[in-house]
């Protein structure tokens, strides 16, 4: 989905992080796609993958390039706001939502998915914290099939695998 600037100025739009009048370039979409790729990698460090100094770094200066304000809601009181302008104000909202979840103490539960093929971030709902896979229904399955088969030695082609790896290319 941010694949070049149109594709994802879409996305940003359609996740309400941009309004569609603004417009983005190629070094926008090298700053979005690298804090995406950081925040897989601080992601991935909540199942105790050691986090990446690149990871640490690149989220640093995004958000040094951030401008937040304070102001006041009329509901909810004073909070913080993205100011940034062009690509660094959407940035800003996912970086604050990141700094929000680790405040409330839900970051620990967003993980990456153990399949390698799948590699999809997801929100571990259950209760001791100890999800593996974005599904139990696909990638669970499949990964468990695996496993079952290695045990077993069985010749079979493994089901899903190629769907895997097209669902990760994309």
């Amino acid at each position: 989905m941010l694949g070049d600037p149109a594709s994802a100025k879409a996305w940003l739009v359609d996740n309400r992080l941009a309004s569609p009048g603004l417009e983005y370039d190629a070094g926008d979409l090298r700053r979005l796609t690298d804090v995406r790729r950081a925040l897989h990698e601080l992601v991935a460090a909540n199942g105790g993958t050691g986090l990446q100094r690149r990871a640490v770094t690149t989220l640093n200066e995004a958000a040094r390039r951030v401008r937040l304000g304070v102001r006041l809601h009329p509901t909810d009181g004073y909070r913080l706001v993205a100011e940034g302008v062009g690509v660094d104000r959407p940035i800003g909202e996912l970086l604050m939502s990141v700094t929000g979840a680790m405040t409330a103490g839900n970051w620990n539960r967003l993980k990456v998915c153990a399949n390698d093929a799948c590699q999809r971030a997801f929100y571990d709902s259950s209760r001791n914290r100890s999800g593996r896979w974005c599904s139990m229904a696909t990638c669970g399955n499949r990964m468990k099939g695996r496993a079952y088969r290695q045990r077993h030695g069985s010749s079979r082609p493994e089901p899903g695998v190629q769907a895997d790896r097209a669902e990760a290319a994309s």
